[in-house]
């Protein structure tokens, strides 16, 4: 049988220590385990509006290509896409002139809002773009769902940002717009 000699009692100490840290760390971020006898499942269950587009149940998909140009960029919407707990647009952003050499432009943000007074709010985790030299396109997904009674959506992209141009050339790093795009829903 073994012996409790001060050599294994230190080393069962740093253990408890280290285990009692690993289980402060974890609960920190995920919540305490279910097998430990002191925590009791919540009886109460409060439901909250989703915070993140999940696009699992899709409506309707409608074809926008609706555009409007300033300072010689077009921005496009070009597809909506209605689901349960939001929705999604695809867009297309268009620079320069023919025969000139493009910038690289993006959007700093899109503002949406519908007839209704309703404010969308980008869900980051599922939205994508690619810029490129004349033309950036992206799928941007938003929450909450759109309002049954809406009956359009008016995006808006107050500023763009040069992230690249032609080496040597006095040109803006910021375009002023704001480009926006109604887009009707019914």
């Amino acid at each position: 049988m073994f012996r409790p000699t001060p050599g294994r009692l230190v080393y069962l100490l740093i253990g408890l220590v280290v285990g009692l840290a690993a289980l402060f760390v974890y609960s920190s971020v995920a919540g305490f385990p279910s097998f430990l006898p002191f925590v009791r499942p919540s009886t109460t269950s409060t439901i909250k509006a989703p915070t993140e587009f999940s696009g699992t149940s899709l409506s309707r998909a409608l074809l926008a290509n609706q555009t409007v140009t300033k300072n010689a960029v077009v921005l496009r919407v070009n597809t909506v896409e209605e689901y349960a707990d939001g929705f999604s647009l695809t867009y297309s952003l268009l620079s320069g002139q023919p025969g000139d050499a493009a910038p690289v432009l993006q959007p700093d943000r899109f503002d949406v809002t519908d007839d209704k007074g309703g404010i969308y709010h980008l869900s980051a985790p599922e939205s994508s773009g690619t810029v490129g030299a004349g033309l950036s396109t992206g799928y941007l997904t938003f929450t909450p769902a759109l309002s049954a009674d809406a009956r359009a959506i008016t995006v808006s992209v107050p500023h763009l940002v040069t992230v690249a141009g032609i080496a040597g050339a006095s040109t803006s790093k910021i375009l002023d717009g704001p480009w926006e795009v109604q887009v009707p829903l019914r």
